[in-house]
């Protein structure tokens, strides 16, 4: 993520790619594009110093682009607008914990979240096994009647259009498929990292990033089907990356008792999404998820860099958040354009179509 480069329509904005650049040229685009210059950016090269990921690619043009990710973090973090400003003492003290944790690849980091249930790695192994019967998987997931109630759940939801409700887990697995249940385990047993908090910036945070779940997982299917994507590894990589956005929210709050104060910088937002993923890599690796899925959540430091997966994981991601904003009322739909940029605008505005349309049929079906 990046900081903003311009503000639109009281929107802050900023480029999508985050690749390092001198600290001088950038106080020259900050000044040249705000007017000001921030007398005491963070030295990426310091050891002490956090290590911000501030990069700037050529200004947008200032009436097309706004940057989700300006909007998203700080309501995360259930903060104000985000500000183009220096670090304050808070945020750096804060950033260096961040950076502690980071770099120490330690198992213990993966004592910040929640265990899965003993019945998830059972049947995640299941699912990598090419000839798996539903009957086998029926059994299996009838162990848990939390994963029991969330499959005919997810089959009885307007997703899948069915004139009928279904009542058995054979029949649910036939309409879902193995890949659609393989996104379904996986989400269920990721819920309790999402649920509980141990100080403020996660009892905070967490819940709200569980809402993108719903609305990542059919994003993953639509951006999965075109880029020839295994739709499970995606929306498992999604996951995986939101759950070092909990880790580093835990870290957060172990840097600091007590609520924070004004979190608000762009440059603070976009090292804490630099430190959550690496944090993400550290959880994918203790938990031996597959390499492909843990590369694909910090492409820049994976070796070859980004791959379909990584574009998918990319994609779904921004076409969530951007629903996720609307339905916030922090983003207008008139607006949801000017936050696309590259190639997929087209196919970003169809998904974001789905998710859209999707979430209208639950409200009709749900209504009396």
């Amino acid at each position: 993520m990046n900081p903003a480069t311009a503000p639109v329509q009281g929107k802050p904005i900023y480029s999508s790619h985050p690749l390092p650049v001198h600290i001088n040229i950038m106080k020259k685009l900050l000044h040249r594009l705000f007017g000001r210059t921030p007398e005491h950016l963070p030295d990426p090269d310091l050891p002490d110093a956090p290590m911000t990921v501030l990069a700037l690619d050529a200004p947008p043009a200032p009436d097309r682009t706004i940057n989700v990710d300006t909007l998203f973090f700080p309501w995360l973090m259930g903060m104000a607008e985000g500000e183009v400003r220096d670090l304050n003492e808070e945020e750096s003290r804060r950033l260096r914990a961040l950076k502690r944790v980071a770099d120490s690849d330690s198992p213990a980091t993966v004592e910040l979240v929640p265990r899965l249930p003993a019945v998830v790695p059972m049947l995640l192994r299941t699912l990598r096994e090419q000839n798996v019967s539903n009957t086998q998987l029926a059994q299996q997931i009838s162990q848990d009647a939390v994963l029991v109630a969330a499959v005919l759940r997810q089959v009885n939801s307007s997703y899948f259009r069915r004139g009928k409700p279904v009542h058995n887990i054979e029949e649910a697995l036939a309409v879902i498929g193995q890949n659609g249940l393989r996104m379904l385990v996986a989400g269920v047993a990721f819920k309790p990292l999402f649920s509980a908090g141990l100080g403020h910036c996660t009892s905070v945070g967490a819940p709200r990033l569980w809402e993108l779940s719903s609305s990542y997982a059919v994003a993953c299917r639509c951006f999965a089907a075109r880029l020839r994507v295994d739709p499970f590894e995606a929306f498992l990589a999604g996951l995986l990356q939101h759950a070092g956005i909990v880790v580093a929210l835990r870290v957060l709050d172990q840097a600091e008792a007590g609520p924070p104060g004004e979190l608000r910088s762009l440059a603070f937002h976009a090292s804490f999404a630099h430190y959550a993923r690496r944090l993400a890599r550290v959880v994918g690796h203790h938990w031996e998820f597959p390499q492909r899925v843990v590369a694909a959540v910090d492409p820049i430091a994976a070796p070859g860099g980004a791959d379909a997966l990584s574009r998918v994981l990319i994609l779904a991601g921004k076409t969530a958040r951007i629903r996720l904003l609307v339905k916030k009322g922090l983003l207008q739909e008139d607006e949801v354009e000017a936050c696309l940029d590259g190639d997929e605008v087209a196919a970003c505005l169809d998904c974001y179509r789905q998710l859209r349309e999707a979430e209208e049929q639950d409200v009709e079906s749900a209504a009396p």
